[in-house]
């Protein structure tokens, strides 16, 4: 059973495990992605920008932990509000230093929200994919050209996939790829 831990800021330390990050911009499909990882709905869903508001943790089969953060850009709520999610995001990948999932739009070329998020990642060193979400609303010829895209908008990616919430397209994958890079990274990383 996954539930989560805690939310941050958190008092005390975290387990000694890496944390996998999962970012985006808001409503691009952050806690959709969770749910479908861990295999239950343990994050809330919604069709309004802005629903996750804090930092959640969860354990990912006693091997890491999945961050489930608020997103950046657009949400119902005051921009001193956005702002102050921003800064917390960013205060997590400063003291946690997790490998980082970028979540883009795999619909959209990448969005100036999204590559100024990766710079900011680039400048903090940390490694990061870059996951287009909704793969499955693709056709194979938008595919091909979005992939190439994202090669060129994110050439420092570790990782670059596909991937889907809804049809579990890309998972797999993206998950093998996370465990491997934290079995040989992983010491590094705690």
């Amino acid at each position: 059973m996954v539930n989560a831990i805690r939310s941050y800021p958190f008092e005390g330390k975290l387990p000694p495990k890496p944390v996998v990050a999962l970012t985006g911009r808001s409503n691009v499909g952050k806690s959709s992605l969770l749910n479908r990882l861990v295999g239950r709905s343990v994050a809330a869903v919604s069709r309004q920008p802005g629903r996750t508001r804090k930092i959640w943790l969860y354990e990912a089969e006693k091997a890491f932990l999945w961050a489930d953060l608020p997103g950046y850009g657009y949400a119902a709520v005051p921009e001193t509000q956005r702002h102050l999610w921003l800064q917390q995001n960013i205060r997590f990948l400063e003291t946690v230093r997790p490998v980082v999932c970028v979540l883009v739009d795999s619909r959209l070329p990448p969005q100036q929200l999204d590559l100024n998020w990766v710079a900011r990642i680039e400048r903090l060193a940390l490694p990061y994919l870059i996951l287009a979400t909704k793969a499955d609303t693709l056709s194979q010829a938008q595919r091909h050209h979005q992939r190439r895209i994202l090669l060129e908008a994110f050439p420092r990616a570790v990782w670059k996939g596909f991937v889907s919430a809804r049809s579990g397209e890309g998972i797999q994958e993206m998950k093998v790829w996370i465990y491997s890079f934290l079995h040989s990274y992983g010491k590094s990383l705690l």
